[in-house]
């Protein structure tokens, strides 16, 4: 992650000399919405999201969180309270700071502290832009987006196209895009059917990713 990019060895064993860790299950709730929170969290191996539940049990799902990225930071700058659910997705382990030690961290690297600011403007862009796509575009779009972006994150290159290297459910899906299960599996039968897509033992599999970023209005490098 950027945030610990300019670092010097030795600030990184300084930091790590804080640290611990810790390791989650598939499926592994490590926090809820509303807990107080007195730790940040790195991930070192593994993917989580970041989710609200509403009264009705519906879940909406902020980010994909995965390896090299801090979290957990909003609870120590602010509020004490969790602003979100965070699940692991696969088995994780995770490096857990103590608020005193991290503030103390921002404190004698300015820089970090600086670059924390850019990752918290990104995350607040994510969840404006989900709402506005929610709001103002119909289900392929959105859909066809977060294919594009998590492609860029998690694809990689096969043979017939790009493989997102991320199990999730349909279920899942319908929450990074605010659908239910039964739309999401209905717009991925159709773009299986017409050849823009497979699942592979439940990865998506993108055959025409240039199609697909034409509906997204989003490239894959």
């Amino acid at each position: 992650m950027a945030l610990f990019a300019g670092l010097s060895d030795k600030d990184l064993d300084a930091l790590i000399a804080v640290a611990r860790s810790t390791r989650l299950n598939a499926r592994e709730r490590l926090f809820h919405k509303g807990d107080e929170g007195t730790q940040v969290y790195v991930v070192i191996r593994g993917r989580l999201k970041a989710l609200t539940t509403s009264d009705e049990g519906d879940d909406v799902v902020f980010s994909i969180l995965g390896e090299g990225e801090v979290f957990g930071e909003i609870a120590l700058l602010g509020r004490p309270q969790r602003s979100a659910t965070v699940t692991a997705i696969t088995p994780c382990e995770l490096l857990v700071i103590d608020r005193r030690d991290f503030l103390q961290f921002l404190r004698s690297h300015p820089e970090a502290a600086i670059e924390l600011l850019t990752v918290l403007a990104e995350r607040l862009k994510r969840v404006s832009e989900l709402v506005e796509d929610t709001l103002f575009l119909n289900l392929p779009v959105r859909l066809a987006k977060k294919l594009v972006h998590l492609a860029l994150s998690y694809g990689e290159r096969v043979e017939d196209g790009v493989k997102i290297d991320l199990l999730l459910s349909q279920e899942e899906w319908g929450d990074l895009v605010g659908a239910t299960r039964e739309s999401i599996n209905k717009q991925l039968r159709t773009w299986i059917e017409g050849g823009l897509i497979t699942l592979e033992q439940g990865y998506v599999v993108i055959h025409r990713p240039r199609e697909l970023e034409r509906l997204a209005g989003v490239v894959i490098a």
